[in-house]
């Protein structure tokens, strides 16, 4: 049976993209209304806000190779220098007019960028899915999105997932290791529970897909063809993403958020808005830095 810890009492407003950074020995997570970017110590359960220029509804983080931040937002795609936390424009402005937002984002075994646009209140699938390579070209690789989450990548580059939270379901497609062309995207897994909202995903070292299911109080780990393995309980109704991390890449780093909830329900669920560690008993695999 998984064994879950609440590691930091955070009671961020909406905890986002949890990301392990293994030669700080950190978790980096958002808060995306802080906005903020958090540094977590699990050692000694020290969380640091660390000081820089951020977009409103910062809803995705990467690390580039010269170790600068990659951050998705509501005017698009941005480089942080964490030295002078200065925000500069890097890609995507034109793909968020009015009513849009970038949400989530995570790299391909190769070091492109993948990340998603939605709908501001994540309702209308006006969005769409793409892909930033090294040079800077950014692609659009699927439309329509409502509320685009995920994406993951198989432990081989091969293969892609990514979610649209509203539509309750996981979507896999194919990929070149070496163009980084996508081809057409099929289901993975329908979670059929009205609860059942699939949203921030990472793959472990097995090829498993373990993702967050927002409003219904679980992590849920698909097998690599798709089958749901199990769920684990995490005793808020709103988990967000997932990262695995650790000194020895064996601790499934769960977020969550408070918005949104009634006061009665913060009352049954305090913890949330919490970081969470999981173990599962697997182990993961570092995510890779963005290669341009």
């Amino acid at each position: 049976m998984a064994k879950v810890e609440c590691v930091l009492d955070a009671k961020a407003t909406l905890g986002e993209g949890p990301l392990w950074r293994g030669s700080q020995k950190r978790l980096y997570w958002l808060d995306l209304f802080g906005p903020a970017v958090h540094r977590f110590d699990p050692a000694t359960g020290k969380d640091e806000v660390l000081k820089a220029e951020l977009g409103a509804a910062v809803g995705g983080m990467v690390f580039d190779r010269a170790g600068r931040w990659v951050v998705v937002d509501r005017e698009g795609i941005h480089r942080v220098d964490p030295a002078e936390g200065r925000r500069r424009p890097l890609a995507g402005q034109e793909a968020v007019g009015p009513g849009l937002t970038f949400n989530d984002a995570k790299c391909d075994r190769q070091g492109r960028l993948w990340t998603g646009t939605g709908d501001i209140d994540w309702v209308k699938p006006v969005g769409a899915f793409y892909r930033l390579d090294a040079a800077g070209r950014l692609d659009q690789v699927a439309k329509p999105v409502a509320c685009s989450n995920g994406p993951a990548f198989s432990p081989d580059g091969k293969r892609g997932y990514y979610t649209d939270g509203n539509a309750r379901h996981v979507l896999t497609f194919d990929i070149d290791p070496a163009t980084g062309e996508a081809g057409p995207h099929r289901p993975f897994h329908v979670f059929q529970g009205e609860t059942e909202g699939p949203d921030g995903m990472t793959v472990d070292a097995s090829g498993c897909v373990w993702v967050a299911l927002w409003g219904d109080g679980h992590v849920a780990q698909l097998a690599p063809g798709g089958k749901l393995e199990r769920k684990v309980k995490i005793p808020v109704p709103q988990p967000t993403s997932v990262s695995v991390g650790g000194e020895n890449m064996d601790l499934l780093f769960v977020t969550s958020a408070r918005v949104g909830l009634t006061d009665d329900q913060l009352r049954e669920a305090p913890l949330s808005g919490s970081l969470f560690a999981v173990r599962t008993g697997g182990r993961g695999i570092p995510e890779t830095d963005f290669a341009g």
